[in-house]
């Protein structure tokens, strides 16, 4: 497997040549570009790689502890008192009364002890579903960061698609606004003609007030929608950056594929990550199982002391070492728990049956938002088509009116109204592509793998 900090240099390597723009200070991205960027940059995606590098990490790890391990050690002591011990008279001297004791103090003020002692794990049933666990938990990580990928691109495209309506809602207002400017001009000079009421003109005066500021409110929110692109790029929200494609574009994208598709449960990474989890609380059952069994470890060790009195130092040359030298087998196996090894054993076994649930909530909530996103998704193309259809019949509307008003057979009021619907026409449908879009990636989210 490739190493996951070199594969994440490359990956970044790849998107500066993809994205020139990254160095200077315009960014231009099209919806497919921002997901590439996503899911090479977006934080949740540096957290997963991350954890799948750990996993490796603690398999190199385990595995090292069933591999020689070898230590030094080295230990001064000095004797403030020499231990004392007490033993009969009569050990040396037989004419000594019985109740008399001699205090001895033996051996010297200081000593030291250098030595080597190696180990080996011979057999250990833990060990070895200790290992094949931690193979499983990289496999999940793995798969976690394949999940983290599918709901990184559908959060992408949900703030790119949003920033592009917050865009198209700026400008459907800005053209509301120059709109009701006009009729308000015009009206206010009928008004002080005599020939129509001021109170018509207050009233367009305050229309145009109100889209003023739901204008500004507008530019605000496209600002932020822009900012919230960046962020789940995993980019500075500072960044400049221009969306190459439009709402328009998107939508007339087919994906009858995503539709029609039949949902596959196998190839879901978030049920396959489940599953992994499953394996592992199966090998836990198997790994309290083997704590039952015995333990074996080879050892080896190798030392020398030497003592000196006070007068000498401890490593004079002078000073003789006395070698020792052990080699043997440690066997640990328990005997007798009190069923506590068994209740162990059962308890594993109801993680299991917990594992088992939670796969099995999963794959029926897989398949119920698989469900509810194509409705979802086939609603929002009913309602996209009808919008659609209202935006050229409005535009359809405007066009003869306008002809009309030319002619002098139409009224500026119902052109004002005429403007007024297609405007409103047009918000609906930037609505419905918005609905769309989102609906789009959700379904293409609930069954990334078809």
């Amino acid at each position: 497997m490739m190493n996951v900090p070199f594969r994440l240099a490359c990956g970044l390597a790849w998107a500066a040549m993809l994205f020139p723009a990254l160095a200077g200070a315009q960014l231009s991205l099209s919806l497919e570009q921002a997901q590439t960027l996503g899911v090479e940059q977006a934080y949740a995606m540096q957290r997963a790689r991350i954890d799948v590098a750990v996993a490796q990490r603690d398999i190199k790890e385990l595995l090292a502890t069933g591999l020689p391990q070898v230590n030094a050690s080295f230990d001064v002591n000095h004797f403030l008192d020499i231990p004392t011990q007490v033993v009969p008279a009569s050990s040396f001297d037989p004419t000594a009364p019985e109740d008399l004791v001699l205090e001895l103090a033996f051996g010297t003020t200081q000593s030291a002890t250098a030595g080597i002692n190696a180990t080996q794990l011979v057999f250990s049933g833990s060990y070895l579903v200790g290992v094949k666990a931690a193979k499983v938990l990289a496999d999940a990580k793995n798969l976690a960061v394949d999940a983290t990928e599918v709901e990184t691109r559908r959060l992408v495209a949900d703030a790119y698609v949003t920033a592009l309506a917050a865009s198209a809602n700026v400008e459907t207002l800005d053209r509301a606004l120059a709109l009701v400017t006009t009729s308000e001009q015009e009206l206010r000079a009928l008004a002080e003609e005599g020939l129509v009421e001021t109170v018509d003109a207050d009233q367009l005066t305050l229309t145009r007030q109100t889209l003023a500021q739901q204008l500004q409110t507008a530019r605000l929110q496209a600002d932020l929608t822009k900012k919230l692109l960046l962020f789940q790029c995993g980019l500075g929200v500072d960044e400049s950056v221009t969306l190459t494609d439009d709402l328009a574009t998107l939508t007339s994208v087919a994906v009858s594929d995503a539709v029609s598709a039949n949902l596959n449960l196998d190839a879901n990474p978030a049920l396959e990550e489940q599953r992994r989890y499953l394996a592992l609380a199966e090998l836990d059952v198997l790994n309290r199982r083997a704590e039952g069994l015995p333990q074996v470890a080879a050892f080896y060790s190798n030392s020398a002391q030497t003592f000196r009195d006070a007068e000498f130092p401890v490593l004079a040359d002078q000073a003789n070492w006395y070698p020792s030298q052990i080699v043997g087998l440690s066997v640990n196996m328990p005997i007798w728990t009190s069923f506590g090894g068994r209740q162990r054993v059962e308890k594993a076994k109801l993680a299991v049956l917990t594992a088992e649930s939670g796969l099995a909530q999963m794959e029926s909530a897989a398949r119920l938002e698989f469900d509810n996103a194509r409705a979802t998704f086939l609603d929002a193309q009913a309602v996209l088509a009808n919008a659609t259809e209202q935006r050229d019949l409005a535009n359809r509307i405007l066009t003869r009116i306008e002809l009309g008003h030319k002619e002098g057979v139409r009224s500026s009021f119902e052109l004002n109204t005429a403007q007024n619907q297609l405007l409103e026409a047009e918000g609906n449908l930037i609505g419905a592509q918005l609905a769309w879009l989102t609906a789009q990636q959700r379904l293409i989210a609930s069954n990334p793998r078809p």
